[in-house]
């Protein structure tokens, strides 16, 4: 089988998920060849994780015959995901989702194009899952649930049967979301939070149970910004 070859957008610490995913899937049999790194703060030429920065975001249109996957975003930098992933220029057919072999996806749930699954992650039944999410290890996505785009579920985040998540959501490591409950688009959930209502766009809730933190500034779709290694 003739392996494809995949770029990462980002080269920090949610680059290695994504090579440990694709180092998984190769040890199975030979998929992928990942050619290195798209990452607007590294330095172009240089090494990261033995692989080179080929360029910034904004270069991925030069590069053909590539699939690309977004490992850039955390609970600082979540919200900057569709703009990071909108400076690349790239259709959506440019990106490819990516499964951990011990994760467990149902046949009966459906994947959206950039996105990876991590290793112990389980995805129920009739579960929806938008565009160029990140689920990271051991996260829980109970039947029928429904994630947003762009959005990140932490490691050992428990997202229970029913839940929907908007756009560009944040539930965060430990977390358990109540069955058939909402989190609004832009909306961050803390680690280890407990949430048994709604939480609203744009809103940060933390603690058990959880209740929102004061919000400082209205939050809004941001517009791309700089991203880097240390997104």
């Amino acid at each position: 089988m003739k392996t494809k070859t995949l770029v990462i957008l980002g080269a920090g610490g949610g680059a290695l998920d994504v090579l440990d995913i694709v180092d998984a899937i190769n040890h199975d049999a030979p998929t992928w060849e990942v050619s290195g790194f798209l990452d607007d703060a590294a330095e172009v030429g240089g090494l990261v994780w033995g692989l080179p920065v080929l360029g910034r975001l904004g270069d991925a249109p030069r590069l053909v015959d590539v699939q690309f996957i977004n490992a850039i975003g955390s609970d600082h930098s979540f919200r900057n995901r569709p703009g990071l992933i909108a400076a690349t220029g790239l259709p959506p057919e440019s990106f490819a989702t990516l499964v951990h072999p011990l994760a467990s996806v149902s046949s009966r749930a459906r994947l959206g194009r950039g996105t990876s699954v991590g290793p112990g992650a389980v995805v129920g039944g009739g579960a929806t899952i938008g565009d160029h999410v990140t689920i990271c290890p051991g996260a829980l996505i109970g039947h029928d649930a429904s994630i947003g785009p762009y959005s990140i579920l932490a490691p050992g985040a428990i997202i229970s049967g029913g839940v929907r998540t908007g756009r560009t959501a944040y539930v965060g490591a430990g977390a358990m979301v109540r069955q058939r409950l909402r989190i609004g688009e832009w909306a961050l959930v803390g680690m280890g939070a407990v949430v048994i209502r709604d939480v609203p766009p744009g809103a940060a809730v933390v603690g058990n149970p959880a209740r929102p933190l004061p919000r400082r500034n209205p939050i809004e779709s941001p517009s791309p910004l700089q991203v880097g290694v240390f997104a």
